[in-house]
């Protein structure tokens, strides 16, 4: 049975809350380029480590507004390095799956971890059998995002609503696994952007010694863009919050400021309170 998405594109069909949304298994939903909310559940009597879910099982709020849309979110069948919410459910994981992290270097952002493709695929057959997702399509998800999260206070979302315990047990996981790795001079991917994680049978997945991560300071964020990467935000997210809360926002803006700089010292520090933490 396929899930009926017949109002999408309309803009306020359906109550603003996920738990009203055509929800299911990701297997039931075939969705296009459209942009739009979605939101992740526990299925009946999946449990997450000690995890407590929202109302009806929610765990995640998230917004697709690029050009893959809500096809190219949703999580599923994705890379861990570029997706919070599985990097939120893999130290989650971690023991119950054997999942095996690896760093990631990032030429122009702080670095950050994946998974193998071995692990990529173990974690994403844990979300297909324990996970149902629910979809509201929309022209223009970012505000209707913050205001959901803001309600419902997800626990895998670890920005734009009150972090409790659970949030912050998640939030020290992920840091801790990076710090380990690189403390451990882990064999790291070395990423350049935009590019794909390496494919399973490749010299990085089989155990060849590419380069060592460096400790990299904050000298290189000097672009909105490097600056949502460094902090693990939705670029689109981000700049949507600089627009709103800057006072010298003029349109068109570059969003790009040399490091120190007072439009600088503005953006890391909405860049802070969406995700939590300080530079």
């Amino acid at each position: 049975m396929r899930v009926d998405l017949t109002f999408e594109n309309k803009e306020h069909d359906l109550p603003l809350s996920p738990l009203t949304w055509p929800r299911g298994p990701r297997s039931q939903f075939s969705l296009g380029n459209e942009h739009g909310l979605y939101a992740l559940f526990l299925r009946n009597g999946a449990k997450l480590n000690g995890i407590a879910p929202a109302d009806g099982g929610l765990i995640y709020i998230g917004l697709a507004a690029n050009r893959q849309g809500l096809k190219g979110r949703c999580h599923f069948n994705a890379s861990t390095r570029n997706h919070s919410p599985r990097k939120s459910l893999a130290v989650l994981l971690m023991d119950e799956l054997t999942l095996e992290p690896v760093l990631v270097v990032k030429p122009n952002a702080r670095n950050t971890w994946g998974l193998t493709p071995s692990s990529e695929q173990q974690l994403t057959a844990w979300m297909h059998k324990n996970l149902e997702i629910s979809i509201f399509p929309c022209r223009s998800p970012e505000p209707l995002e913050t205001d959901l999260i803001g309600r419902f206070a997800p626990p895998l979302n670890l920005a734009k609503c009150k972090q409790t315990a659970g949030h912050r047990r998640i939030s020290a996981a992920r840091s801790a696994v990076l710090a380990k790795l690189e403390a451990a001079g882990s064999p790291a991917v070395p990423v350049k952007p935009n590019s794909q994680p390496p494919a399973a049978g490749s010299a990085v997945s089989q155990g060849a010694k590419p380069p060592v991560a460096t400790g990299r300071r904050h000298v290189n964020l000097d672009t909105a863009e490097a600056i949502a990467a460094h902090f693990d935000l939705n670029p689109k997210s981000y700049r949507q919050r600089l627009r709103e809360g800057i006072s010298w926002y003029q349109k068109p803006q570059l969003w790009t400021f040399s490091v120190g700089s007072p439009e600088w010292k503005d953006m890391i520090a909405i860049a802070e309170r969406m995700a939590g933490r300080s530079l």
